[in-house]
C-alpha cells in the first residue's frame, strides 16, 4: 500500500504542506464535497484566511462569502467558531492532542483522526466512505458494522507511517476501489481481497438520502435610484449570508402576490407596483426551493425603509460582496437587475 501510494497519490495542496491548519480546512471541506470540486474553493479560502488568526478575526458574512458554492454552510460557521476558540483558549496554536482536536466545533472522530495522523503523523485510524468500502470489500462483507470497520482500520495501521498509510487507504478507495465498477486489475492488494477472489462484488454501501423538503417563498427586488433593498438576517438558516433580498416563506395555500404586496408595504410603508418575474428553482442542502420573484422600481426620492433597521439600500456595485447565496443572485438576474 505504501509503495503504491508513493507512485499513485494525487498532488493535493495540503499534502505538499500538511500544516495542521491547512489539513483541518481541507478535511472540513471534504466532509460533504468531492476533492476536485473542493480544490478551487480550498485555494481561494486559504488565500483569504491563511492563518487561524485571520479566520478568527473575520466576520461570519466574510467567511460565508468565501465558502459560497460548497453548500452545508454550517461547516463554515463551525470553522470560524473553532478558530475563535483556538485563539481565545489555546493561544492561537492549533491543538496537538487528539482529545483537544475533538473539542473543536464541527470536528468528529474521523476529522480529528485525519488531522492528528496526517498533520502530526501520529497513529490514529481514520474511516471515511472510501476506507469503509475498501475494508468491506477486502473482507467480503457487504454491510460491516461500524465497530468492526474501526477495529480493522486500527489493526492495519502502520504505526511509524500513519500519515502516509491512512492517506494510502483513502486514495485506494478514491482512485481504484470505486463505488461502482472498481478497477480490480489495478489494485495493489487484489490478492488479499475476498471480494475479488470470489468474483463478485457486494452491494454498494448504503447511502442515506434525506428526503427533500419543498419550500415555496416570495422574493422582492425593490429598486430605487440605482440601489437595491436588502434585508438583514432572513431567518432561513439554510440560506447563507448576513444580507439578502427580502423574502417570506409561503405557508399552506397562501397566494403569492398578496403576500408579496404585504411584505413590500411593511418594508416601504407604501404600496409598490410589483411586477411578477419568472419563478426560480433552487436546491440547497436537503431542500428544493421555488421562489416567486416580484420586482418594483420605486420612484425617487429614496424611501426610508419602515422595517426597524433590518432593511437598507445598497448600490449595485456592493451586491456581489453582500449576496453570498446564489439564490439571491438568481433573483436579481430574473428581475433584470
Amino acid at each position: 500500500m505504501l509503495a503504491w501510494y508513493q507512485s499513485h497519490q494525487r498532488l493535493l495542496p495540503w499534502r505538499g504542506d500538511p500544516a495542521p491548519y491547512r489539513v483541518w480546512i481541507a478535511e472540513v471541506m471534504l466532509q460533504q464535497t468531492r476533492v476536485q470540486t473542493a480544490l478551487p474553493y480550498y485555494s481561494r479560502f486559504l488565500n483569504r484566511f491563511p492563518t487561524v488568526e485571520t479566520l478568527a478575526a473575520a466576520s461570519e458574512g466574510d467567511v460565508l462569502e468565501f465558502w459560497a458554492g460548497l453548500g452545508y454552510y454550517q461547516r463554515a460557521r463551525n470553522l470560524r467558531n473553532a478558530a475563535r476558540r483556538i485563539l481565545k483558549e489555546m493561544g492561537g496554536e492549533f491543538p496537538e492532542k487528539l482529545d483537544q482536536i475533538r473539542l473543536l466545533p464541527g470536528v468528529g472522530r474521523y476529522t480529528a483522526g485525519a488531522i492528528y495522523s496526517i498533520a502530526y503523523n501520529r497513529p490514529e485510524p481514520v474511516v471515511d466512505g472510501n476506507v469503509r468500502r475498501v475494508i468491506s470489500r477486502l473482507h467480503g462483507i457487504a454491510d460491516a458494522p461500524d465497530r468492526f470497520i474501526w477495529q480493522q482500520a486500527e489493526s492495519w495501521l502502520v504505526k511509524d507511517q500513519p500519515s502516509d498509510f491512512n492517506q494510502a487507504v483513502m486514495e485506494l478507495g478514491a482512485l481504484v476501489c470505486l463505488p461502482s465498477r472498481p478497477l480490480c486489475s489495478s489494485c495493489p492488494v487484489k490478492s488479499l481481497c475476498r471480494t475479488g477472489r470470489r468474483g463478485w462484488r457486494p452491494p454498494s454501501l448504503k447511502t442515506y438520502r434525506h428526503a427533500r423538503e419543498s419550500v415555496a417563498m416570495i422574493m422582492l427586488v425593490l429598486e430605487c435610484q440605482g440601489k437595491i433593498a436588502l434585508a438583514r438576517r432572513q431567518g432561513a438558516r439554510y440560506i447563507p449570508g448576513e444580507w439578502g433580498l427580502p423574502l417570506q416563506i409561503l405557508r399552506g395555500t397562501r397566494p403569492p402576490l398578496p403576500t408579496a404586496e404585504k411584505l413590500a408595504y411593511r418594508i416601504l410603508g407604501a404600496r409598490a407596483g410589483l411586477k411578477e418575474c419568472p419563478a426560480i428553482g433552487h436546491s440547497i442542502t436537503h431542500r428544493r426551493i421555488l421562489a416567486r420573484v416580484y420586482h418594483a422600481r420605486i420612484e425617487p426620492p429614496l424611501p426610508v425603509p419602515a422595517a426597524g433597521g433590518r432593511v437598507a439600500w445598497f448600490p449595485r456595485a456592493h451586491l456581489d460582496r453582500l449576496l453570498t447565496s446564489s439564490l439571491f443572485r438568481k433573483g436579481l438576474a430574473t428581475s433584470g437587475c
